[in-house]
């Protein structure tokens, strides 16, 4: 019998797929930009979590010294000394401090994942009286577990979703989230100030 005349191809398929491992079909699949949490009105803030700050050298500070008891706003930046984060967002918070403050706002404060020193550098070009509190997240773990983490690959890991958001004694009462690290003026001061 000539078996080169009328070869099944779907036997052959058939037996193909039997044989290769599943993994073998599947699509594969790109690491998620941004964490499946996303931060929501309600939300508590983890009262457990530390930020670093610049204080006679690099010192801890509790959220819980942050957010308790107080009305704070927030603003999320994906790397400090960056032009867009230096340049326009910082500002724009710096220059409404006392109007948010006329508002009932005990503190205003940035959340970056950086250490302490570059958060205190950046500071001292566009903030040198310290009217920013400035919050260095450098493992990440305030932004993941708020669900404002993105995903900024080779550029730098892990950063903060740039974002905005009012907490009132540790609850997010409102939350501004930009789709990713682009700057408009979802996350600017001039917005949270017109929802307060």
């Amino acid at each position: 019998e000539d078996r080169g005349v009328g070869f099944d191809m779907t036997q052959w398929l058939t037996m193909a797929l039997v044989a290769w491992p599943a993994w073998a079909f599947m699509a594969p699949t790109a690491p998620a930009a941004r964490s499946a949490l996303k931060l929501a009105k309600g939300d508590a803030i983890p009262m457990d979590s530390e930020f670093m700050i610049l204080s006679d050298g690099p010192s801890p500070i509790a959220a819980s010294e942050v957010f308790e008891g107080k009305t704070v706003v927030v603003f999320g930046i994906p790397g400090a000394l960056t032009p867009t984060c230096t340049e326009k967002q910082l500002p724009g918070y710096v220059e409404k401090v006392k109007d948010f403050k006329a508002k009932g706002v005990d503190t205003v404060a940035c959340v970056s994942v950086n250490d302490p020193f570059v958060m205190n550098e950046m500071s001292k070009l566009q903030d040198p009286d310290g009217a920013v509190l400035m919050l260095g997240d450098g493992a990440a773990s305030f932004v993941k577990t708020m669900g404002i983490d993105v995903d900024t690959g080779a550029f730098g890991g892990v950063r903060s979703q740039r974002c905005s958001f009012l907490v009132k004694d540790g609850v997010v009462e409102i939350a501004n989230l930009e789709g990713g690290t682009g700057f408009t003026d979802v996350s600017a001061a001039e917005t949270l100030l017109g929802q307060l």
